[in-house]
C-alpha cells in the first residue's frame, strides 16, 4: 500500500513532468528555460530560497558558520565577538527567514514603476542619494511599508531558527514564542497563555496595519 501511494502522489507526477518537459525534445526545453521571463522567475524564485529552507536548517547553517567549531569561530572567538547563542545570530536567522518578503514587496512595484523617473533625474544632473530619496523611495514607499509589516509578522511568529541559534538563555536571547515554550513546558499554563496573548494582540495590530497598508498599496 505505501509502495502504491508513493508511485501514484510522488514518482508518477515527476515523471510526467519530466516527459512532458522534453516531449518535443532537448533543444525547445532549454529555450524554455532560457527565455526572459522564465529567467526573471528564476532570480525571484531564488529570493524565496529561505521560504523552501527549513528554519532549522537555516540556524542549523548559521550554528556551522558562526559556532565555535564553525567556519568563522576561531576568527570570532580571538577577536571576543559571539554571534550564535547571542542578539547577533538571533537578527542573521530571523533577516535570513523574513527579509524576502521585503523583495517579494519591492521587486513588482518598482517593475511596474519602471526607471524613467530616475533617468531624467540623471541627465538633470542629480546625484544618486538624490535620486533614491526623492524619487525611488518615495515612490516605492507603500511597497516597503507592506513588506516590513509582512516581514515583522513572520519575525514574531518565527520558532525553529532562532530556537537553534539562540541557546535558550532566559533574558538575553528568548524572544517571545521560545519563552512560551519554556513556561508550558515548565507546566505555568497561565503564564504561558498570557504571554501566548500578548503575541495574539500583536499579530491583531499587525494585521490591521497590513489591510490598511494593502488597500492603499492596490489603491495606487
Amino acid at each position: 500500500i505505501c509502495l502504491t501511494f508513493l508511485a501514484l502522489f510522488l514518482v508518477l507526477p515527476l515523471v510526467v513532468v519530466f516527459v512532458e518537459a522534453f516531449r518535443n525534445g532537448i533543444g525547445p526545453y532549454f529555450q524554455s528555460i532560457r527565455e526572459p521571463d522564465a529567467m526573471a522567475a528564476l532570480r525571484l524564485t531564488l529570493i524565496d530560497l529561505p521560504f523552501a529552507v527549513s528554519p532549522v536548517v537555516a540556524g542549523l547553517i548559521f550554528v556551522l558558520v558562526f559556532g565555535r567549531r564553525g567556519w568563522f569561530g576561531p576568527w570570532l572567538d580571538a577577536h571576543d565577538l559571539q554571534v550564535v547563542f547571542a542578539v547577533p545570530g538571533i537578527i542573521l536567522a530571523t533577516l535570513f527567514i523574513s527579509f524576502p518578503f521585503v523583495a517579494r514587496e519591492l521587486i513588482p512595484v518598482m517593475e511596474a514603476q519602471g526607471s524613467g523617473e530616475e533617468e531624467v533625474a540623471r541627465l538633470m544632473g542629480a546625484s544618486g542619494f538624490q535620486i533614491f530619496r526623492r524619487i525611488t523611495l518615495p515612490n516605492a514607499r507603500w511597497g516597503l511599508f507592506y513588506g516590513v509589516i509582512l516581514c515583522n509578522a513572520r519575525t514574531m511568529g518565527e520558532f525553529g531558527a532562532v530556537s537553534v541559534v539562540s541557546g535558550h538563555i532566559r533574558g538575553v536571547t528568548n524572544t517571545l514564542p521560545l519563552h512560551v515554550e519554556i513556561l508550558y513546558n515548565e507546566y505555568m499554563f497561565q503564564a504561558a497563555f498570557a504571554v501566548a496573548s500578548l503575541l495574539t494582540l500583536l499579530a491583531v495590530v499587525t494585521l490591521i496595519v497590513k489591510t490598511i497598508l494593502e488597500r492603499r498599496l492596490h489603491g495606487l
